[in-house]
């Protein structure tokens, strides 16, 4: 690895902050600004659950392979990323169903994400830092960098 490229666990970690920035940017929006709200917030889902994606199909299944615990962590954040996606799902439902609020749903997304984040960043990033493949690692780098939809959109 060169000095100019992030290690995964910075990468990974600095996704988490790009997400969290986004997330703000949709809850700062007024329920009054619907049409923006909306568009933030889908910028945001689809942002994170490309995320999800990444993880689960490029990392999860090397961090758990051959262990039993890091299996037992791997099965953990699966069914955290279940819950997150059934939290955006309910967010995306009433946001389309005209004005209200969703601060309860953004409450409950806070504290799966919170709790979510900081185990990864704890304890699943830094194992990658020394365990990926400098291969995976630029895969990696490239499909996270790489994401499109939000950066195609009109």
């Amino acid at each position: 690895m060169t000095g100019t490229e992030e290690r995964p666990s910075q990468l990974l970690s600095g996704d988490h902050r790009e997400l969290d920035q986004k997330f703000e940017e949709f809850r700062a929006t007024p329920v009054s600004e619907m049409a923006q709200r909306r568009e933030r917030f889908d910028r945001f889902a689809a942002d994170l659950c490309h995320h999800i994606e990444v993880e689960e199909r490029l990392l999860f299944p090397i961090f758990g392979e051959g262990d039993p615990s890091r299996r037992r962590v791997v099965d953990l954040m699966l069914d955290e990323h279940r819950r997150i996606e059934e939290v955006l799902q309910r967010t995306r439902l009433r946001l389309n169903a005209g004005p209200a609020s969703t601060e309860d749903l953004e409450f409950e997304l806070v504290n799966v994400l919170w709790a979510h984040n900081a185990r990864e960043e704890e304890a699943v990033y830094p194992w990658f830092d020394t365990h990926l493949s400098k291969d995976r690692t630029r895969e990696v780098t490239q499909d996270l960098r790489g994401h499109g939809p939000t950066q195609d959109e009109p």
